[in-house]
């Protein structure tokens, strides 16, 4: 694809995505600039519109690459585990970026008495569009259910993970009977999880054991009025072996608080089940796993692009400007970069937090404040050792103005060093979102997050496929980004394409 197809290409997308969200459609691949909110969306949009009238006026037929760069291309193609990795990530983003086509609760297509309607793209539609008796969104899935029954003609498609990534399903709670000090269901002596509730309180959770054979098996958990842990331990065979009082003795005044009543929660969270259409389980919330790994995906692909956009944009210009003109430029902010990096960053993460709930483009930004100095550093270095060139003297000599020697000569040779290092700016972008997320001061409890999910599944191990979901998903595309970025660093390797005299 040539530069001014390209840019061609560029124009008719960033145009066709400004139309939908002005439409107030949600079509996907259109809407991925808008994932981050709308203040980002305009100002990505924008920026797509801006790069392709830039290469469309350019009129360039062909893409201006130089042999050295080829050679490198080249070079990473036949690192294998790097490029089938890159693949596989664009893959994954291939993926995401078709959102609500394949993970989500508003259906493909309705047909209804003859007509047809697009709910994932209109948004939400009223129950009444499908004589229903309530004005709120339609239920697809309960709609569907209520077609196949009635056997009219009418259907609805639904996405192949039909749920979203928030809390669309209720939970359900069993009784369970106790009989001669063994805890029974059905009449049978009882295996698995149970709880008691606080007897003022019948829907805080006061202790929770395991059982086995309807006695106290396994691990056990005691919280407060408030939800806070105050107790753990452990029973084998009914008998207490381990305990820890986490509130200094006083946690066995909390025991005459519980209501005499078992109760197992059946649902959520529920193991993974095909027939459900929860493909990797429910959370305890009910949300399903697999959907909210997708949102996560998601969440961590946009933001990926914003810090990476941030970061470098940053550390070219502060980083290009300290190295070229050096001096007391340079000294001056060195010193400022090292005051600004002993800025206590959690600290301001957690004041923020305290505020405000913080959108994903407010944490990348925050993020992207305490992340530039490394890029900064590189460029910095790269920009010292360039402008001695001789190349650099030459065009100083036949008059050309610092800007141009600047944007023309001297960032266009050390820029390559951005490829080696935004492999490694992916992951760490991933990481700290999990990191913040996983802490509690990350993104809003209703959007989908990886880190939340590992938090829930550390502290739920009564569910292993919470927390190995979670962990696999989050290990799977950090450990494809770090074999892409072991690949760029030895294939852009200068020594591989040098040679000393």
């Amino acid at each position: 694809m040539s530069p001014r197809t390209t840019g061609i290409a560029l124009i008719a997308y960033s145009l066709l995505s400004l139309a939908q969200r002005l439409a107030s459609l949600h079509v996907p691949v259109l809407k991925i600039p808008f994932l981050a909110g709308n203040p980002v969306g305009f100002i990505l949009a924008s920026l797509l519109l801006a790069f392709g009238l830039w290469w469309v006026i350019k009129g360039r037929t062909e893409w201006n690459i130089s042999p050295l760069t080829l050679k490198k291309l080249q070079r990473f193609a036949h690192i294998r585990r790097g490029y089938v990795s890159f693949i596989l990530i664009l893959g994954l983003a291939g993926i995401a970026s078709l959102d609500t086509l394949i993970v989500g609760k508003r259906a493909l297509m309705v047909s209804y008495q003859g007509k047809w309607s697009f709910p994932f793209v209109k948004g939400v539609m009223p129950g009444k569009t499908y004589s229903l008796e309530s004005d709120a969104e339609a239920d697809y899935r309960e709609l569907k259910k209520r077609f196949e029954k009635e056997d009219k003609g009418d259907w609805v498609l639904m996405p192949l993970v039909p749920y979203d990534s928030a809390l669309d399903t209720p939970e359900v709670i069993e009784t369970l009977d106790i009989q001669d000090g063994k805890l029974l269901r059905n009449g049978r002596p009882y295996s698995g999880a149970a709880y008691t509730v606080f007897a003022s309180d019948a829907e805080m959770k006061r202790q929770e054991f395991q059982f086995r054979n309807g006695v106290k098996h396994g691990d056990f958990r005691g919280w407060n009025e408030k939800g806070e842990t105050i107790e753990q331990g452990a029973f084998t065979k009914g008998s207490r072996t381990t305990y820890s009082d986490f509130i200094d003795g006083k946690a066995a005044a909390y025991e005459s608080q519980a209501g005499g009543v078992w109760q197992r929660l059946v649902y959520p969270p529920a193991p993974p089940s095909s027939t459900q259409k929860h493909y990797l389980g429910t959370n305890t919330t009910g949300a399903d796993v697999l959907a909210m790994l997708y949102g996560g995906l998601q969440q961590a692909l946009i933001a990926a692009v914003l810090f990476v956009i941030v970061v470098f944009a940053v550390g070219v210009l502060i980083g290009g400007t300290l190295g070229y003109f050096g001096g007391w430029v340079d000294l001056t902010g060195q010193r400022l970069i090292e005051i600004w990096q002993v800025l206590p960053f959690l600290f301001v993460v957690m004041f923020i937090s305290s505020l405000l709930n913080p959108t994903l483009s407010v944490l990348v930004m925050i993020l992207a404040l305490f992340g530039w100095m490394k890029t900064t550093s590189y460029l910095r270095t790269a920009t010292y050792r360039e402008k001695e060139r001789d190349y650099v003297a030459a065009a100083r000599l036949q008059g050309a103005s610092t800007p141009r020697v600047i944007f023309h000569h001297v960032l266009p040779n050390v820029i390559a060093i951005l490829v080696t290092l935004a492999p490694f700016e992916v992951a760490l972008v991933i990481t700290d979102l999990a990191a913040l997320d996983f802490l509690g001061y990350g993104l809003p409890p209703d959007v989908p997050s990886w880190g939340r999910l590992l938090h829930e599944g550390v502290d739920n191990f009564n569910y292993p496929w919470i927390v190995s979901s979670a962990f696999a998903a989050m290990s799977l595309v950090l450990v494809l980004v770090t074999f892409v970025g072991e690949a760029v660093r030895e294939a852009f390797d200068p020594k591989k394409f040098t040679t000393y005299q």
